[in-house]
C-alpha cells in the first residue's frame, strides 16, 4: 500500500512537467568548464586508470559516453572495449589549496527536479539529482551524479541558472583526485519500475539507475552548442541498429506510451508481435509491428562484429551475427520494456 502510495505521488509531482507545453529545447553545459566547446579531450573530460597489456595510462577516453571502458584485443586484432560507461565525466576547473573540487553544478536546461539521493552509501552514483525536461517527444532526463553537495529539492522548478549541487566524489571507486561530474542524458524504460523492483533492493523508485538509458551526452551538447534547439527524434533517426529483437505484443508497452515517435507502424495497427530495435549500447531507437508471433522475446537480426555479441551489446546479446541469442541479462532488460502493472484489458493499447 505504502508503494502504491509513493508511485502516485511520484506521477502527480511529475505532472507540470509531463503536460506542459513542449518544443525543442537548448540544452547548456552543466559547469563552468567550457573546453567541450574549445580544447575537449583531456581538458573536458575526468580520465579513468586503466592498464591494458602491462600499460599504465590515463585516457581521457574513458570519460567518454559509449563502450569505452575495459578494453581487450579482437580477434581481428583490434581493440574493443566490453563496458558501457552511460554518461561523461566533466573534470572540474576549480579547487581548494587542497584539492576539494568547487565546481558548481546546474541544469542543462529549465525542468523540475524529479529526484534527489542525498546519501552517498545508496548508489555507486554516490549523491545525484535528477531533472525532468519536458521535449515534443516526451520527458527526458538529465543525471547528475558524484556531487559533494546538493542545493536542491524534489518538485523544484529550475532553470540553466538554477545550482543544483557542488561538484564532487561521492560514489563507489572515486577519490578527490578523480572528482568529476557524472553527466547522463536518458529516456526512462518502465514508468512503473518502482513497482517492478520494490525495496530494500531498490531504493531510488523510478529514477534508479537500471531503469534510466542513458544517450551521448556530448551530442546533445554539441549539437546546441551555437544555441540551437535539440530535437530527440532527429537524433535517433540517425542512430544505427545493431541488433533487433521480436517480442510477444500483449497490450501497450510503456515506453512507447511516453514517447509515440519510436513507433513505426500506423496508428491503431495491431500486430501479434513487434520488434525492437536497439544501438549497439541498448538504445531503443525504433518499434515496428510484425505479422510473426513468438512467445518469447527473441533475436532477429545482429550486425556483425570482430568478436562474441557478449562482449560488444553490454552483454545482452551472446554469439555472433548468425547465433544471435538474448543472455540473462538482455531477456531481463528486454522484460523490463514488456513489464505492465495492469493487466491489458484495463489499459487499451493507444497505439
Amino acid at each position: 500500500m505504502f508503494k502504491l502510495a509513493l508511485h502516485f505521488l511520484l506521477s502527480i509531482l511529475l505532472l507540470p512537467c509531463l503536460y506542459a507545453a513542449a518544443s525543442d529545447i537548448v540544452f547548456h553545459l552543466p559547469t563552468d568548464n567550457k573546453a567541450l566547446y574549445g580544447t575537449g579531450g583531456e581538458d573536458y573530460y575526468m580520465y579513468v586508470d586503466r592498464t591494458f597489456e602491462g600499460t599504465v595510462t590515463k585516457p581521457w577516453e574513458g570519460g567518454t559516453w559509449g563502450m569505452v571502458r575495459n578494453p581487450f584485443r579482437a580477434g581481428d586484432g583490434s581493440v574493443m572495449f566490453s563496458r558501457m560507461h552511460e554518461g561523461i565525466d566533466v573534470k572540474p576547473i576549480r579547487r581548494t589549496s587542497t584539492g576539494e573540487p568547487l565546481d558548481k553544478v546546474r541544469p542543462i536546461a529549465a525542468g523540475i527536479v524529479a529526484y534527489v539521493s542525498t546519501d552517498p552509501r545508496n548508489s555507486n552514483y554516490g549523491r545525484y539529482v535528477v531533472v525532468a525536461h519536458r521535449v515534443p517527444e516526451g520527458t527526458i532526463y538529465s543525471l547528475y551524479a558524484h556531487l559533494a553537495s546538493v542545493s536542491c529539492r524534489q518538485g523544484q522548478r529550475v532553470t540553466p541558472s538554477s545550482t543544483l549541487g557542488v561538484l564532487g566524489y561521492s560514489g563507489v571507486g572515486l577519490n578527490k583526485t578523480r572528482a568529476h561530474l557524472h553527466l547522463e542524458i536518458c529516456l526512462m524504460i518502465n514508468a512503473d519500475y518502482d513497482l517492478i523492483v520494490l525495496p530494500p533492493t531498490n531504493k531510488h523508485g523510478l529514477f534508479n539507475g537500471l531503469n534510466l538509458i542513458g544517450i551521448n551526452p556530448t551530442d546533445v551538447l554539441t549539437a546546441c552548442r551555437n544555441g540551437h534547439p535539440f530535437s530527440l527524434s532527429k537524433y535517433f533517426a540517425g542512430l544505427k541498429e545493431h541488433y533487433r529483437v521480436r517480442v510477444p505484443r500483449k497490450g501497450a508497452v510503456d515506453i512507447l506510451r511516453r514517447h509515440p515517435f519510436l513507433y513505426k507502424g500506423r496508428p491503431g495497427q495491431m500486430s501479434p508481435s513487434l520488434e525492437i530495435s536497439f544501438t549497439q549500447e541498448g538504445i531503443p531507437i525504433a518499434v515496428y509491428p510484425s505479422s510473426r508471433p513468438v512467445n518469447e522475446p527473441t533475436v532477429v537480426k545482429c550486425r556483425p562484429m570482430p568478436t562474441l555479441q557478449q562482449n560488444c551489446t553490454v552483454n545482452r546479446v551472446k554469439g555472433n551475427s548468425k547465433t544471435a541469442a538474448l543472455t540473462a541479462s538482455g531477456m531481463r532488460y528486454i522484460n523490463l520494456f514488456l513489464w505492465r502493472n495492469n493487466p491489458p484489458e484495463q489499459s487499451p493499447d493507444a497505439l
